[in-house]
Order: structure tokens, then sequence, then C-alpha cells
């Protein structure tokens, strides 16, 4: 009976055992050290390059090496058996990182002679609901996979769940003064970090982990973690109801226009940007014979459905000329500009408060008659103008008094 009541005890010291060596292995993964910040830098500047060159095997190569995932599980494990000390180190490193992750996309984002906005930057910037999905179901993968030990299945997670990408997209927004795009990428980032957490911690509970907590523990345990998701999914979930508005409104659209154009034409190509006030619509129509009036009524169709007013550009080519593919390119090439000349007015207003170290309510930019002017004090080196001037052809530029507080310039509108 002895031997058997021995053979007991180590067999329920078995998962003890098991579960602080796991534990120990958390802690481990969640310290902050040199291989780790070495790691978010590297993961940080290859997402940044993947990001700009809109290649998704690149950005997830840096999701591969990101070392992001350890800390996150840290703080999940550390809210399930509420170890202070676990948890502490696990906010550490996880702040550290985010911090270092950011300062490298800015950096990069300054040096670069890349400033532009790429799909895979874009996709980053609006999350949703959606998202809120992915994330709790990669965490709880996560954890199993922690609990199991199973690597590869953590490197499923870390490509799943995206970390440094949009926390590079964070650095890139501030960089370029794209303040709600960074928004938006940090949303995501705190949505996938902070839900993978929590489903580490629920599966930790039912793991076995934190049985000493008492009743009170565990109930405030659970009303955080569910206020928690609750205050994620409220954001979230509107901004996915706002993108099915979005993509119904643009559906409507399209049917109009073919309504509109006749059975015998078709719609070559259709962009919108419905965000924008007022709201954007390009559009390039093939059809056999031109359709008098067809933009006016295209446009008006189009303020009905968004009770709001739009600028249409309605392109119409003869089918089967040669001036279809002219007409095409022309309607491409203003779409361009358009976007080039955006991008410009940002960067200039950017790099001359940058230079007088202020903010850009001190630059003036008039985008039509190409001129800026900075309400500084500074006198600037003439090698500073000159390179100013190599850097944005054509522009005039000048500087003036500080204005008053009450009377700050404001951007003219681009």
């Amino acid at each position: 009976m002895g031997a058997n009541a021995k053979a007991s005890g180590e067999g329920a010291a078995k998962p003890s055992h098991g579960r602080a060596a796991l534990l120990a292995a958390i802690a481990r993964g969640s310290r902050l050290s040199p291989t780790y910040l070495m790691l978010v830098a590297l993961a940080t500047a290859i997402a940044h390059v993947g990001l700009l060159m809109d290649s998704a095997p690149v950005v997830i190569g840096a999701m591969l090496i990101s070392p992001l995932l350890g800390p996150i599980m840290g703080f999940g494990f550390g809210v399930a058996i509420f170890e202070l000390a676990l948890l502490r180190r696990a906010a550490l490193s996880l702040g550290a990182g985010m911090a270092l992750a950011v300062l490298v996309a800015v950096l990069l984002t300054w040096i670069s002679p890349i400033q532009d906005v790429t799909p895979s930057i874009l996709a980053r910037v609006r999350p949703n609901l959606l998202d809120l999905l992915v994330a709790v179901f990669g965490g709880i993968a996560g954890a199993y996979a922690t609990v199991r030990r199973e690597a590869i299945s953590l490197v499923g997670v870390a490509i799943a769940t995206a970390l440094v990408p949009p926390l590079a997209v964070v650095g890139f927004s501030l960089a370029t003064m794209r303040f709600d795009y960074a928004w938006g990428a940090l949303l995501l980032f705190i949505t996938n970090a902070t839900a993978i957490a929590l489903m580490a911690t629920i599966t930790a509970r039912f793991r076995g982990f934190g049985t000493q907590l008492s009743p009170r523990q565990s109930w405030a345990q659970s009303m955080g973690i569910f206020a928690a998701l609750i205050a994620l999914a409220i954001p979230l979930g509107l901004r996915l109801a706002a993108n099915v508005r979005e993509a119904r409104a643009q559906s409507a659209i399209n049917r109009e226009l073919q309504e509109l154009a006749g059975p015998t034409a078709r719609i070559d190509r259709l962009d919108s940007n419905l965000a924008g006030t007022p709201a954007q619509i390009d559009a390039v129509v093939m059809a056999p014979a031109y359709n008098e009036g067809l933009q006016d009524r295209f446009a008006d169709r189009v303020e009905g459905l968004l009770g709001r007013d739009a600028n249409v550009r309605l392109v119409q080519i003869r089918s089967g000329t040669p001036e279809a593919d002219d007409a095409r390119r022309a309607l491409e090439d203003a779409v361009a500009t358009e976007r080039a000349r955006k991008e410009e007015v940002t960067r200039l207003r950017a790099t001359l408060a940058r230079i007088v170290d202020a903010d850009g309510s001190a630059v003036l930019v008039d985008p039509e008659r190409r001129s800026a002017r900075v309400f500084s004090a500074q006198a600037l080196p003439e090698a500073t103008l000159a390179a100013l001037q190599i850097a944005f052809p054509g522009w005039t530029l000048s500087w003036g008094e500080v204005a008053p507080p009450t009377a700050a310039p404001t951007t003219a509108a681009e």
C-alpha cells in the first residue's frame, strides 16, 4: 500500500513539475535581452522593406523571426496564474519591443527614397471584427502549442497573427504624417496582442494553470477578459459595418453605371474612394457609341446613393478603336499624377517642419501655385535652401516671422 501511495504521489507530482518547467520556459521567452531587441529590429527592418515592396513573402519572413509572441504568451500565462513578476517581465519586454519597432520603422522611412502607400500597408490600417476573430483563434492555437511544446504550430500562429508588420506601418505612418493610418495599424497590433494574450489565459486555465486562485480572483479574471474583448469588439465591429456599407455602396454604384451605360457597354474600370470628402469616383466605360450626358446622370445617381457630394470622372471609349488604349492610359496617368502630387505635398510639409523643428501648422503649402511658406524666425543656410530646391524642383519656398498663436497659418486645401 505504501508503494502504491508512493507511486500515486509521484504521478500527482509530474503534472506540477511539468507546469513549473513550462512556466520557466515561458518566462525565458518573455525576457528582455540584447538578442530579443536585435531580432525585433531585424524583423521590423524586413517587414518595412516588404511593405514598401508590397511583397507578401518578405513580410512573412519578418513574422517568422519576430520574438514578440514570447512576451505576449508570457503576459497571458501571467494573468492565468496571477504571477506579478512574470507580468512585469512580459510587459517590459513587449513595451520595449513595440517602442523599438516603431523607432526603427520611423528611421527607415526617413532615409528611404520610397514613401508611397502600398496595398500591403493599406491592408493593415483598417482592422475590423474579422481581424479580432483571427487573433482569437490564433491565440487559442498558440497557447495550446505552447503547452504542448509544438514549435511548428507556433510558426503558423506567428504568420496568421501579424505583430511586427502593424508596428512597422505605425512607424511609417508617423514618419509620413499619416496619423489616421498610424492609429489604424496600432489598433490592429493591440487587437492581435490582446486577443492572443487573453486566449492564452483562457487556455492555460483549462489546462490546469491557476488552480490555486480563489473564487474571487477567478471571477475578477473572467470579468477582465470579457470586458477587454468587448472593448475591442465594439470599434472593430463598427469598422466592419462601415466596410460592409462601403462594399454595398460600391456594388450599387457599379450597377447604376451599368444600367445608365446600357447593355452593350462594358465597365472597363471603376475606382472609388468613398472615405474621402467629397467621395471620388473614376470610371472608364467601353461602348460602341458615345452616350451623351452619361457623366452628369451618373454623378446624380452616385450623390443620390451616398447622400453627399461626389467628384465623378467618367471616360467613354468607343470599343474597337485605337483611341481606346490611349484614353485608358490618359486616365491612369491622371490618377497617378494626382496621387504623386499629394505625396509630394505631404513630403514637403513634413520636411520643412522637421527642418525648423516645428509641427505642420507652421507650414503653409499652396499646391496650386506650388509655393510653401514657413512661419519661423530661424534663418536657413544657403546650402539647405539649395538642397530643398533640388529635392522639390519647381516649388517656391519662403520664410517669415513666427505667426502669433491666434493667427497661426492653416494648410491650404490640397
